[in-house]
C-alpha cells in the first residue's frame, strides 16, 4: 500500500483522534484540493457520498421508494469560509446520471409512481355438470346371520350315545403321609423310543374312577433298554394288581414285579437276545415262563384277605385271574436283522395285532371283530393259560398293543373303541407321545379303570 496523505505528526496519545482528518488541502487521500476547516465529520461524509454516483447499468434503476419524511436538524452555525478554488482541469468530474444531483446541492426526492393495479384472476373453467347416477333401488335390511364357530373337538374323545360317568380330568389327589412321600405314584407316565424301523409308544394313566375318588395308580410302566446293537434289547413291562388288592399295596406290589422282571432279562439279555434273533421259539418260551412267575410274587402276595362273612365263590363278579393281578412284557430285539417280536405274560391282559385296519387277538390267535363292522359268531372262549407267549413276526405296517385289562376289555368289548384307535392310527407314520396319550383315553360309559398300554410300529 502506497504511503498517501499527510506526513505523520508526533502528537499526545490523547490527541490521535483529532488528527485524522487535519492536513493541507489537497493532501488528503480521494480529495483533491480539499479545504480544511473547522467542519464535522458529518460534513465530510456528505460531500463525499455527493461525489459517487450509482452504479450504471443496461436499463435504468427504478427510482428508490421515498423515505419517510423526518424532522430536519437543526442548523449548526458555521463560520464563513473562504471560497472553493475552482478545480485543476486535470480533474474531471463523474458525468451526472439521471437522478443525481450536484454536490452540495440536495435534490427534493422524486415522487414515487403509483404502483400498477394487480391483473384480475383469470376465470377457472367451468367443471363439467356431473352425470346424475341411477338411484339404487330401497331393499329391506337383511338381518346378519351370525357365524357359527365349530365346536371344539374335546380333550379327551368318548365314544358311544352316552358320555362316560366321570369327568375327562382329574379332579382329586390321593392323600399322603410325610413317611410315605418316596412312594408316591404321579397320575399319568409316558415314555417312548425309536430304533431303525420300529417306534415304541408307552403310557399309563390312572382311571377316570381313581381320579374322581382320589386313588393312586394302581398300574405300573416300566420301559427300558439293556446292550445295544445286535445285542442290544427294547423292552415294556406293564405290571396290573389284583382287583381285590388294597389301594395302599397295589401301587409298590405293581412297580415291583415289574422291576423284578426287568431285572431278570436284563442279567439273561446274551441269551435272549440270540435266540430271539434266531427266532427259537421253544426256548424263549422256557426261559421267559421261569422269569416271569419268579418276578409275578409280588403280585400273589398283596392281596386282601376275603372280607368277613363274603363268599368269593358265590360273587358274580368273582374272577381268581383278575385277583392276582397281570404281568406283561413286549420285548424287542436292537439287531435290525431280527425278524420276530416277543410277547408274554400272565394274569389278564391282552396283546392285539392291527393289521390292515383289522384286530386280532394275537394270543388266542382269532379275529377281534367283523371287517364290515358285524358281530362275529358266538364262539365258546377257552379258558386263559396261567402263561402267554407269542413270536410275531416283523411285517412293515403292522401294529403290536400290549395292554392291561382296563384298555384291553373295551377294545374288545366295544367296537367303537377298536374303530376310533384303527382310524387313527392307520396313518403311515407313528403319532407323537402326546397324541398316543390322547387316543388310548379314548372314553367309553362304563371303562374307567387305569388304561396302561405299550404299542410297537413296524415301519
Amino acid at each position: 500500500m502506497s504511503d498517501q496523505g499527510a506526513p505523520p505528526q508526533r502528537r499526545p496519545e490523547d490527541g490521535w483522534w483529532h488528527a485524522v482528518y487535519e492536513g493541507p488541502a489537497g493532501t488528503l487521500p480521494d480529495t483533491p484540493d480539499a479545504a480544511t476547516g473547522p467542519g464535522t465529520v458529518d460534513d465530510w461524509f456528505d460531500s463525499a457520498a455527493g461525489m459517487i454516483g450509482a452504479q450504471r447499468t443496461a436499463e435504468p434503476a427504478a427510482p428508490p421508494p421515498a423515505p419517510a419524511a423526518a424532522p430536519a436538524p437543526a442548523p449548526v452555525p458555521t463560520p464563513a469560509a473562504p471560497a472553493v478554488p475552482t478545480p485543476t482541469p486535470a480533474a474531471e468530474r463523474a458525468p451526472l446520471v439521471p437522478g443525481q444531483t450536484a454536490v452540495g446541492a440536495p435534490a427534493p426526492p422524486a415522487p414515487a409512481p403509483p404502483a400498477p393495479a394487480p391483473a384480475p384472476p383469470a376465470p377457472a373453467p367451468a367443471a363439467p355438470p356431473a352425470a346424475e347416477l341411477p338411484k339404487a333401488a330401497a331393499e329391506p335390511p337383511q338381518a346378519v346371520k351370525p357365524l357359527r364357530r365349530p365346536r371344539p373337538e374335546p380333550v379327551v374323545p368318548h365314544v358311544g350315545d352316552r358320555p362316560p360317568t366321570y369327568g375327562p380330568e382329574p379332579t382329586a389327589l390321593p392323600a399322603a403321609e410325610p413317611e410315605t412321600l418316596a412312594g408316591l405314584v404321579p397320575d399319568t407316565a409316558l415314555d417312548g423310543a425309536q430304533y431303525g424301523t420300529a417306534t415304541l409308544r408307552a403310557v399309563s394313566v390312572r382311571g377316570d374312577s381313581a381320579r374322581y375318588r382320589g386313588e393312586s395308580r394302581r398300574d405300573a410302566l416300566l420301559v427300558t433298554r439293556f446292550g445295544q446293537g445286535e445285542d442290544g434289547l427294547l423292552l415294556a413291562v406293564l405290571a396290573s394288581p389284583g382287583r381285590r388288592e388294597s389301594a395302599a399295596a397295589a401301587a409298590g406290589s405293581a412297580a415291583e414285579a415289574a422291576r423284578r422282571l426287568a431285572a431278570a432279562i436284563g442279567r439273561n439279555r446274551t441269551e435272549l437276545a440270540s435266540d430271539l434273533r434266531a427266532g427259537a421259539r421253544d426256548r424263549l418260551r422256557y426261559g421267559l415262563q421261569r422269569l416271569t412267575v419268579l418276578a409275578a410274587g409280588p403280585l400273589a402276595t398283596a392281596v386282601d384277605p376275603d372280607p368277613v362273612g363274603a363268599d368269593r365263590a358265590s360273587t358274580p363278579e368273582a374272577n381268581p385271574e383278575a385277583d392276582l393281578g397281570s404281568l406283561h412284557c413286549l420285548l424287542v430285539s436292537l439287531d435290525e436283522a431280527a425278524t420276530h417280536r416277543a410277547a408274554f405274560g400272565t394274569g389278564p391282559g391282552a396283546l392285539y395285532l392291527l393289521r390292515s385296519g383289522h384286530w386280532i387277538d394275537a394270543y388266542a390267535a382269532r379275529l377281534l371283530h367283523h371287517p364290515d363292522g358285524q358281530p362275529l359268531p358266538a364262539a365258546p372262549a377257552a379258558p386263559p393259560r396261567p402263561f402267554r407267549f407269542r413270536l410275531v413276526p416283523a411285517t412293515p405296517g403292522d401294529i403290536l398293543l400290549l395292554c392291561t385289562p382296563g384298555l384291553a376289555e373295551p377294545i374288545e368289548q366295544e367296537p367303537a373303541v377298536a374303530h376310533f384307535l384303527s382310524n387313527h392310527w392307520a396313518h403311515p407314520h407313528p403319532p407323537g407321545t402326546v397324541d398316543f396319550l390322547r387316543q388310548v383315553q379314548v372314553r367309553a360309559k362304563g371303562y374307567a379303570d387305569d388304561r396302561t398300554a405299550a404299542a410297537l410300529w413296524t415301519e
